[in-house]
């Protein structure tokens, strides 16, 4: 049987070198007839899987299929109620059941935080951790963060909430701090739910000014 050559590069002292090797005509045919089937195997059974995926997705809600909150009927009332769940005093049962309802599966929170040296910190992570980091914060001290004003930008599905905040430790406390909290909310046909939320806090030099406030509403 003749022996056919197949040829392959190798990199070598700053050169490409051309390397020759002697094969069996056989194998090369074994070889090229299972990558075939392979490939085939791969045309025929990845797209129907993908497709049969796909389908499943589609049939999920976006909002998940927790039972609905009364707040997801509309954005505005959704925002507020997350406002009502973080806040409470020092070591309170806080309702985190009731924040995961509100909030799309795989839903993406974002803390900011201004450091030295004009350096703006983000750290996007699950709701779930983010749950786990306020438990860890709030078990020692009471927060209550009160919406100022909102701004609900709404295009079909989806929808923008600016909500302007301020937080104290207690009720009637001096207030601690103020932002802007970021919303990016989705509709599935039957609740809104958020997809995304992140925030930054009032500094000397982006003030939450009284035309901020005009723009919105109690």
């Amino acid at each position: 049987m003749t022996l056919v050559s197949r040829f392959s590069l190798r990199y070598e002292s700053g050169k490409f070198c051309l390397n020759e090797h002697k094969v069996n005509p056989m194998k090369l045919v074994k070889i090229h007839a299972g990558a075939m089937l392979a490939s085939l195997l791969l045309l025929t059974v990845l797209p129907a899987s993908s497709r049969a995926g796909e389908a499943a997705r589609a049939e999920q809600p976006a909002c998940g299929t927790q039972r609905a909150d009364p707040a997801a009927a509309n954005p505005g009332s959704l925002v507020r109620a997350l406002y009502e769940i973080v806040s409470g005093p020092a070591d309170s049962a806080h309702d985190w059941a009731r924040l995961e309802r509100l909030h799309a599966p795989g839903a993406l929170i974002t803390p900011t935080q201004h450091g030295s040296a004009m350096v703006f910190a983000a750290a996007p992570q699950a709701l779930t951790e983010f749950i786990e980091l306020n438990k860890r914060l709030f078990a020692h001290r009471g927060f209550y963060e009160r919406e100022m004003f909102q701004r609900v930008q709404r295009f079909g599905h989806i929808a923008h909430v600016w909500s302007a905040y301020e937080t104290r430790e207690h009720p009637d406390g001096p207030v601690q701090g103020r932002g802007i909290n970021s919303f990016q909310l989705l509709n599935d046909g039957k609740r809104w739910c958020v997809l995304s939320a992140t925030w930054d806090s009032e500094t000397p030099d982006h003030p939450i000014t009284k035309g901020d406030a005009a723009k919105g509403f109690k």
